[in-house]
């Protein structure tokens, strides 16, 4: 197959531990969550010798955990937060823009009741600051990203679109527009990408074990290969941490008096269900049963919303939050914590009916707790802190970031890297990430986009394979279905009943730095993400791993045990 015109170039994503331990790097980012991903883009874009490691893969930790939805801060209205709202619009509408491909918009509608919090007018003046405060939203979008004005709805229109919801007392409903983003972790990869474009070093699946000091000077890290236990030192003048949950570890490591990390860093556990399909192409907004309360709210409601989005004939049903205080590598959800949360959700929303055997998947990771907040269940933090220990410790050549929302990660580390810039007295340049596209992302329309990949695709490929590959590698398709061409035996889908061929699995082996089974089913395809496969899908995928890695059957069992787990860790059954 013929290379498309706007056909990017592969970045292959090489896993040089040599290089790494032999370069002195101006910036070291450990973690490679949402932030530490945009931090090395941003730096590497600025001139800076800038080296990212993760300890399990790109963007698989906290930042896998989310309902799918980059939020433009309508909620921040009832905090007054306007300068938060207004972050967020604008980081809404540099995801669009950059990453339009993997980021879309889409409809979500609240029930409105009586005349208060919940009601009509209260929702008009809602939708109607929200357009006004959002006035700009659409500015440099193509048109099938802009963002529709909010309206409201009648009562017959609303129970058409959300036949089950409480009738008592419902006057309609508004609809608002957010977007939402199909395949978050290979929106990470493609920042990865990027990055490595740009001439950043990476690897993942490298643990951080030591934070190196000299004095009260920080000199980089040491870290260990999870694959094959060798520790490695990586030296450079300034260390960025974006380890999220994790920072409380990495404090220890550097900390003379051995302190456990930043004050009132409490986290909380978020957890988001994969379910069978029910609504379409929309959110919805139901109020949960239990007690909320938020110190920061202007006026208090008493409730949090649960939402439901709808994500590729699945829905997400979310967010579910507790206490957590354990170690964040021990993160798990039960089976009978699963049922407690669909009981949650059904007794918003009787008529959806939810089962155990319902869920296809969870998403869970952890955020930091809003300190002082009451209520039955744990609230969330709203603000970033960006920490120069230089500050705050005497300890200069480290930086923490603490993020608390995925869409504004790309504004944080721009914040970060500019402090970083001036720490290590190198020329001021200007960031690039609001304005440059991630690899893969059209130029014009991707709507455009895809009917032209459909017009183009080969005879062997069906049109949803297409859309799923246009989905989720942009303009990069081309390079499956060529690798496909060449070697025409990974042109055979996975299993009956998926899209997904095989040449993605060995792409991602290639060129996209997938070295474990779990890499490839959860981060690079999202073939798991969709439930449970079965054992001989998973076996399939380790034959063609094992072909490229060249694993031993031991190595094999091992990689089909680790995928066994990560769904029991979920609260789910592999049967």
């Amino acid at each position: 197959m013929p290379k498309t015109p706007d056909e990017p170039a592969t970045p292959t994503l090489t896993r040089d531990l040599q290089a790494l331990a032999s370069t002195e790097f101006d910036l070291v980012v450990v973690g490679g969550g949402i932030y530490g991903v945009w931090a090395t883009l941003d730096a590497a874009q600025r001139g800076l010798k800038v080296a990212l490691i993760e300890q399990n893969d790109f963007g698989s930790g906290t930042s896998a955990n989310s309902q799918r939805v980059v939020h433009g801060g309508l909620r921040y209205l009832q905090h007054g937060d306007l300068k938060r709202m207004r972050e967020s619009i604008r980081e809404r509408s540099t995801l669009l823009r950059v990453a339009g491909h993997l980021v879309q918009p889409m409809p979500f509608l609240v029930p409105t009741y009586g005349l208060g919090m919940r009601g009509r007018p209260a929702m008009f003046t809602a939708m109607k600051l929200n357009d006004l405060i959002s006035a700009d939203r659409n500015k440099g979008l193509s048109k099938d990203r802009q963002l529709p004005n909010g309206r409201l709805i009648n009562t017959a229109d609303c129970l058409t679109m959300a036949p089950g919801i409480e009738p008592g007392g419902l006057t309609g409903g508004a609809i608002f527009y957010d977007a939402q983003v199909n395949n978050s972790e290979r929106l990470a990869l493609a920042v990865v990408q990027s990055a490595v474009a740009a001439g950043a070093h990476v690897a993942n699946h490298l643990r951080v074990t030591q934070i190196n000091r000299e004095g009260n000077r920080v000199t980089g890290v040491c870290a260990v290969d999870q694959l094959t236990g060798k520790t490695i030192k990586v030296r450079a003048k300034l260390t960025l941490g974006c380890a999220g949950p994790w920072t409380k570890n990495t404090a220890k490591m550097h900390a003379a008096d051995q302190s456990t990390g930043p004050d009132n860093f409490e986290l909380i556990r978020a957890v988001a269900l994969v379910t069978r399909d029910l609504f379409d192409g929309m959110g919805l907004a139901v109020p949960s049963r239990k007690e909320h309360k938020d110190n920061k709210e202007l006026v208090g409601k008493g409730f949090r919303n649960l939402f439901v989005t709808s994500w590729r004939n699945h829905s997400l049903v979310g967010t579910f939050y507790n206490d957590y205080t354990g170690d964040p590598n021990d993160l798990t959800v039960s089976p009978d914590e699963v049922r407690g949360f669909i009981d949650e959700f059904n007794q918003a929303y009787p008529v959806a009916g939810l089962t155990y055997e319902d869920v296809r998947f969870t998403f869970m990771g952890l955020q930091p707790k809003a300190p002082g907040a009451g209520g039955a269940e744990p609230v969330a933090s709203k603000r970033y802190r960006l920490i120069d220990h230089a500050q705050s410790e005497q300890l200069d050549g480290l930086v923490t970031v603490l993020g608390v929302k995925w869409t504004t990660a790309r504004d944080v580390a721009e914040k970060a890297v500019t402090l970083a810039t001036e720490k290590l007295g190198t020329p001021s340049t200007l960031c690039q990430t609001s304005t440059t596209l991630l690899y893969g992302a059209p130029k014009t329309d991707p709507t455009n986009e895809l009917h032209r990949a459909n017009a183009d695709r080969p005879d062997w490929a069906g049109e949803q394979l297409k859309t799923e590959l246009f989905d989720a590698y942009g303009l990069a398709y081309g390079h499956i279905l060529n690798l496909a061409d060449h070697e025409p035996h990974l042109r055979e889908p996975v299993s009956d009943n998926r899209t997904t061929v095989l040449a993605q699995i060995v792409y991602a082996v290639r060129h996209e730095m997938a070295l474990t089974l779990v890499d490839v089913l959860f981060q690079r395809t999202d073939v798991g993400l969709r439930g449970w496969p079965g054992e001989p899908v998973l076996r399939r995928f380790t034959d063609v791993m094992a072909k490229e890695l060249g694993w031993s059957q031991g190595q094999i069992e091992d990689q089909l045990s680790q995928a066994r787990q990560a769904y029991h860790r979920r609260g789910l059954r592999t049967e």
